[in-house]
């Protein structure tokens, strides 16, 4: 990671870019801490690199799958679900948190349906 800058493709630039407003040190296109005492344009909102360290800490965390995109290339995996790109916790994650919850959901409420049946709670439906 700190040997290769990762980076972007167009959609993820533009995903950049408006992520860039939302940097406490960018005021109208220029970087407060860049600033000398003439205005320096915002470095990070003119490349397709990530090179600016306080927006890789502080502002890119707003936008996850970006994130996980950007700096988790390797170890990321596609959410069988929706698609969207995560960092999984183990080797066998398959989902995104939150359809992570919805699906272990879904799973509990047929196996607890399933016991009922078995154990006679349930009557069986005949048609």
């Amino acid at each position: 990671m700190k040997n290769k800058i990762p980076v972007m493709d167009y959609r993820q630039y533009r995903r950049a870019r408006k992520l860039v407003h939302a940097c406490c040190n960018y005021d109208n296109g220029n970087c407060i801490m860049l600033d000398d005492g003439e205005a320096c344009i915002c470095v990070q909102s003119i490349s397709y690199s990530l090179l600016c360290r306080w927006f890789r800490i502080a502002v890119l965390p707003l936008d996850n799958s970006l994130e996980t995109a950007l700096l988790y290339r390797g170890s990321m995996k596609r959410c069988t679900v929706c698609g969207q790109p995560f960092l999984p916790g183990s080797n066998r994650a398959k989902y995104c948190k939150p359809c992570a919850a919805k699906v272990h959901r879904k799973q509990k409420n047929a196996s607890d349906r399933k016991r009922r049946l078995l154990c006679g709670q349930l009557e069986a439906k005949t048609d």
